[in-house]
């Protein structure tokens, strides 16, 4: 059996001017972002731990800011920020409409995605189309998603995380670099490139169907 890969395209979110979310929960500044549902495969735990390895001076111009819906073992996180010591710094707005997630993408530093497994990456493309590049794990779909807009990590070691974090917090000329890639990545995922790799399969399959069927 032979396999095609087909991306599917970014949907550009609506834009929204306004930054009254962010003010809203506390978001001033620049931030690093999450955007998920939570639940333990989103690595969440450790990079909470790695947000918390942080120097103090970094972490007050660089917010942790988590988006997403409540999914499951996750219900602990509040208490869990509180016992590292980071809740000054970290904002939990909870589910966000497209409105006001596409506030936080053209708002955020870096988008933050360590991962332990993601089918796709979705939230990386939708950073990268307007510009924010990320930081995301160097296992399952992520890499390949993220091209050359991203640092890649270990998700599963804390100091890693830890480190990449500080590094784009610090260097403006890497993020520059990597802002610069992310758009460019973005490009790679478009609905009408999609619409014709899939006919192109389409095509093919029902041109080899008909030449396996026996003659009348």
């Amino acid at each position: 059996m032979r396999l095609r890969v087909v991306y599917p395209g970014v949907t550009v979110l609506p834009l929204q001017t306004s930054n009254a979310f962010l003010a809203e929960n506390g978001i001033y500044g620049p931030f690093a972002l999450f955007i998920g549902t939570l639940e333990p495969r989103k690595n969440l735990t450790r990079l909470l731990e790695a947000y918390a390895l942080l120097p103090i001076n970094t972490k007050q111009k660089l917010l942790l800011v988590i988006a997403g819906g409540n999914g499951w073992h996750m219900d602990n996180i509040r208490s869990h920020i509180d016992s590292l010591g980071i809740s000054n710094f970290v904002r939990l707005t909870g589910y966000v409409s497209d409105l006001n997630l596409s506030v936080l993408y053209r708002n955020a530093r870096v988008l933050v995605m360590p991962s332990l497994y993601e089918g796709f990456g979705l939230p990386i493309i939708e950073a990268n189309a307007m510009g924010v590049p990320a930081i995301t794990s160097n296992c399952s779909s992520m890499p390949e998603i993220a091209g050359n807009s991203a640092l890649l990590v270990d998700p599963l070691d804390v100091l890693d995380i830890s480190s990449a974090l500080r590094v784009l917090a610090d260097d403006d000329n890497l993020r520059h670099r990597l802002s610069s890639n992310a758009e460019l990545n973005a490009r790679r995922f478009d609905w009408a490139t999609s619409a014709k790799a899939l006919l192109a399969v389409f095509d093919e399959a029902i041109t080899e169907r008909k030449a396996s069927r026996p003659l009348q």
